[in-house]
């Protein structure tokens, strides 16, 4: 992997680092490292009608979107280019039987859609054949795959205290995540309330789900509960969370692993307070995320909730990341990219909208947005990015 920036000093040191960020897929962060956009970006609200809209999925070709309504369970699906064209993928048909409820969607492929569902104490995850314009019935799914024992525990890893919560989305501490990785051939299943593993994973073979398992992920240590989670390019599995270390640093770190080792490769400070999601653009690999300070009025925050871009540099001979808002959006909480020209966000508190983010394309009337940490020096207590190593985070 490269010489640590700490060993060395001068031009060799930045050459080591920047093979470092080659060799874990840092050119994927790296597709526009330039100053804070001057302009707002081109904003167009597809659904406006789901006060409940939660998390959004989206297949590799981007032709479809998938928007999870929280209240009422069911899966929505629109063309995210006509969404007058929208029909309902997954119904729960307004049961109250107490059976599965989901928490957050993804997409296998074109044709099948994955659920992470919680019964009351139990979670499972769900897939579903899908097709333009046909209603699949959440009840029967193709496949259901529960939760197995897991080694060292008293209960099965599907079963939660009754008083925990879940989602803990309104203040971005806690997020229960679902993301399949590029090629395809594995899922992640991250920040389910304890005492379940905070990271596990599951194969994926054509359209079918394995086993959901603990083994050979990362191993947080404890009081670590995820944000946000995703996949890169690279198929680099990365994490967003608090440092339990450290609690005079509001801040969230990115965590960077290549699955099935669990050894940590990158650990960056991404200076944004609270992360609620994040998605890798398929096309240039640049990493969105969602998250930010709430505005309380006062006009304090530095930095706004709204979509923000999570770049790649080198600070101080060593390797960061710099957050730059994008978009101002208040209650942003759920994202995904199409393509690199069209990001999608749920975002709003009392009712919620969906909306596409050109990020190429400004609107008129611009008001520069926020960036967080740009360029600067590293506090005294910030930890340093660290080498590939099997520290735990």
């Amino acid at each position: 992997m490269g010489v640590h920036p700490r060993q060395s000093r001068g031009p060799s040191a930045m050459i080591c680092v920047l093979a470092l960020l080659v060799a874990v897929g840092r050119p994927d962060l790296s597709a526009a490292v330039s100053a804070p956009l001057g302009q707002e970006p081109q904003r167009i609200d597809l659904i406006n009608d789901m006060p409940a809209a939660g998390d959004l999925a989206a297949p590799a070709n981007g032709q479809t979107l998938y928007i999870l309504d929280e209240a009422r369970g069911d899966v929505i699906a629109i063309d995210p280019f006509e969404p007058a064209h929208r029909w309902t993928a997954v119904a729960a048909n307004g049961r109250a039987d107490g059976g599965a409820d989901p928490v957050a969607i993804a997409c296998i492929d074109t044709g099948t859609l994955a659920l992470l569902c919680r019964a009351k104490a139990t979670w499972s995850l769900q897939a579903h054949r899908v097709q333009p314009g046909i209603t699949a019935d959440l009840r029967k799914p193709s496949q259901n795959v529960p939760f197995r024992i897991v080694a060292g525990t008293t209960a099965p890893a599907g079963a939660i205290p009754a008083s925990a919560d879940p989602m803990l989305t309104e203040v971005g501490l806690e997020r229960a995540c679902l993301t399949v990785s590029p090629s395809r051939d594995w899922l992640a299943v991250c920040g389910l309330p304890s005492p379940l593993p905070t990271v596990m994973r599951a194969p994926i073979a054509g359209a079918r789900i394995g086993d959901v398992t603990p083994r050979d992920c990362p191993e947080l240590l404890p009081g670590v509960r995820l944000s946000a989670s995703t996949i890169s390019k690279a198929e680099e599995l990365v994490l967003f969370a608090r440092d339990p270390a450290i609690p005079t640093n509001s801040a969230v770190f990115v965590s960077f692993y290549l699955p099935p080792d669990p050894r940590r490769l990158l650990y960056l400070d991404t200076t944004l307070p609270r992360i609620r999601d994040a998605a890798f653009c398929r096309a240039d690999g640049t990493l969105w995320v969602v998250g930010g300070e709430p505005d309380t009025g006062n006009g304090l925050a530095t930095a706004p909730e709204g979509l923000w871009r999570i770049d790649a540099i080198l600070r101080n001979g060593r390797q960061s990341a710099r957050a730059v808002c994008v978009a101002r959006l208040d209650g942003a909480r759920a994202v995904t990219c199409l393509s690199e020209r069209a990001i999608i966000v749920t975002h709003g508190r009392e009712s919620r909208v969906v909306s596409r983010i050109d990020p190429t394309h400004t609107n008129a009337d611009p008001k520069e947005p926020a960036a967080a940490d740009i360029d600067t020096k590293p506090s005294a207590n910030q930890p340093q990015p660290q080498a590939p190593s099997r520290s735990k985070p």
